[in-house]
């Protein structure tokens, strides 16, 4: 009898646990997680060939979904511009050449925009020695030995904003509130390396800056942390500015520790850089270096070079797997500019939402204020994302587009989502977009089900207070129960 009650008991709990759906798993996860009880938490789930719901908790929220948006702008890129898109730097110069070699004119580089002209994060990319040697190659074949004029940056392809207009005071300075340029060059970022002290507290100096800025100070207020406590630095300093305050800590235990700033006037530095270059091979610069934000008369120069990017789809894997924030705001600008002929971040923001209007999907709710989520003031709903996603796997752009986004399980792929659902169905599986800011994190990709039928989702949490562990867990279940479908 008691055997009979037994596997009655377990045959009620075999049918429970099999009854419940990826919708009830969900509402459990909430009553269960302490750390849900004063946050607003979204998740959503759909079908992406037939748009049936699976998930639908708190989707009438608009929510900050930090990197999360980077998926809504690297698909509004594709869509605009295509796949195949380039941007493009030229070399050229005003005046004429003497036989002597003398450029009675200005050596001028025109900056396209682009994200990673000297890009040590895409292979694809011109890297920073092979750049020099084409730009320097360019002038010495055209005989110049001398430059009597000016070394002009033309950096008028964007408007003179640099950065969207509420990016937290924290971030600017630090590599990933790196601003955008009309010339961006080496990821717009330097290496700063301090001399961490014996224990907390001790001062931390600077060792070393690389590369060089010319004319950039630091007011050092950086101490030394805990063992184990990581990178808490912070670099202080705006856009064209001349003196960095650094404070926070880096971590005991380290001979040297090394952080990223942002380069604060990439057109200037990058100037500065070539000009040496230039002399390291006999060609003397004479005038000035002039960044100018108005377009010089492109029919009285003399065109060098033309420095093209590797097409747009190698830049939207890498800004998606890596999660570059200047790389996001680039194509902002470059969708604003194409749609528009205005460039300005504001425009490209409003553009993005239009595109998606009137390609049939539900807007409401959705406000941003840049491109890769950096800004807290982006409000955005979970089934935005699932939509979009859903909407992107139904175009022929649908493998680029998917295959940006982290692979969970793959060793091969960059940050934490290697181990995310592994040794589960969501393993070599699932690809996801993350995001992550103070007090908000996001999940939202693509899920294969064991039925062979593919779903979108979004997961978007914020205003917890407790670490992202538990947040992270609980998107891990979710998409987990998704799989098995």
């Amino acid at each position: 009898m008691k055997r009979i009650i037994f596997l009655l008991g377990f045959l009620i709990l075999a049918i429970s646990i099999q009854a419940e759906t990826p919708e009830t798993l969900t509402k459990r996860l909430e009553s269960e997680t302490p750390e849900l009880a004063h946050a607003q938490w979204s998740v959503y789930a759909m079908y992406a060939d037939n748009g049936e719901v699976i998930i639908d908790h708190n989707s009438q929220m608009s929510l900050s979904s930090a990197s999360g948006l980077k998926l809504v702008t690297t698909a509004a890129a594709l869509l605009e511009l295509g796949e195949d898109f380039q941007f493009e730097t030229t070399l050229g110069y005003t005046g004429s050449v003497s036989r002597r070699g003398i450029l009675d004119g200005d050596l001028v580089l025109i900056g396209g925009g682009d994200p990673v002209l000297g890009s040590d994060w895409l292979p694809e990319a011109i890297q920073m020695d092979s750049l020099k040697n084409l730009l320097v190659s360019a002038v010495k074949k055209a005989g110049i030995r001398t430059v009597r004029g000016n070394l002009v940056i033309d950096v008028s392809v964007f408007d003179d904003q640099v950065l969207p207009t509420d990016w937290p005071w924290i971030d600017i300075g630090n590599y990933y509130g790196a601003a955008v340029w009309g010339l961006n060059i080496n990821n717009n970022l330097y290496h700063l390396t301090f001399f961490p002290g014996k224990k907390a507290g001790d001062p931390a100096p600077v060792k070393k800056i690389e590369p060089k800025v010319p004319g950039l100070t630091f007011i050092n207020h950086m101490k030394t942390g805990p063992e184990g406590s990581g990178d808490q630095g912070y670099i202080y300093c705006p856009p064209r500015g001349k003196t960095a305050y650094l404070r926070g800590t880096v971590p005991a235990g380290f001979e040297e520790f090394t952080i990223r700033g942002s380069i604060p006037n990439p057109p200037e530095w990058g100037a500065n850089w070539l000009k040496e270059a230039l002399a390291e091979h006999g060609i003397d610069l004479r005038g000035n270096i002039l960044v100018m934000n108005t377009p010089g008369d492109k029919s009285v120069m003399n065109e060098l070079l033309k420095i093209q990017s590797p097409p747009l789809r190698n830049i939207v894997s890498v800004t998606n797997k890596r999660s570059v924030n200047m790389f996001t705001e680039v194509l902002v600008k470059t969708i604003a500019l194409h749609r528009t002929q205005n460039s300005s971040t504001a425009t490209g923001t409003r553009e993005i939402k239009t595109m998606f209007e009137t390609l049939g999907l539900d807007m409401k709710g959705f406000d941003i204020k840049d491109g890769s989520g950096l800004s807290r003031s982006n409000m955005v709903r979970t089934v935005h994302f699932a939509q979009i996603l859903a909407y992107m796997y139904k175009t022929p752009l649908a493998n680029i587009y998917i295959n940006s986004f982290s692979l969970c399980g793959s060793e091969e792929e960059p940050g934490w989502l290697r181990n995310f659902g592994k040794g589960t169905a969501v393993e070599n599986n699932a690809r996801i977009k993350t995001g992550y800011i103070e007090n908000v994190r996001s999940h939202s990709g693509f899920v294969l089900t064991r039925s062979g039928r593919m779903i979108t989702f979004a997961m978007i949490c914020n205003n917890f207070t407790s670490s992202t562990r538990p947040i992270n867990e609980i998107h891990e279940k979710i998409v987990i129960a998704l799989a098995e479908l």
